[in-house]
C-alpha cells in the first residue's frame, strides 16, 4: 500500500504540473491572437 501510494504520488505531480502549463500556454496564445486581432501590442 505504501509503495503504491508513493507511485502514484510521484506520478501525479508532473500530470498537474504539465496540465498548469499547458494552461498557461494556451492563455498567453490566445491573448496573442486577440492582441493582433485588435491591433494592440501584447505587453
Amino acid at each position: 500500500m505504501n509503495t503504491q501510494f508513493l507511485t502514484l504520488y510521484v506520478l501525479f505531480w508532473p500530470m498537474v504540473a504539465t496540465g498548469i502549463l499547458i494552461t498557461l500556454c494556451l492563455a498567453v496564445y490566445r491573448d496573442t491572437q486577440e492582441a493582433k486581432a485588435n491591433g494592440e501590442d501584447l505587453v
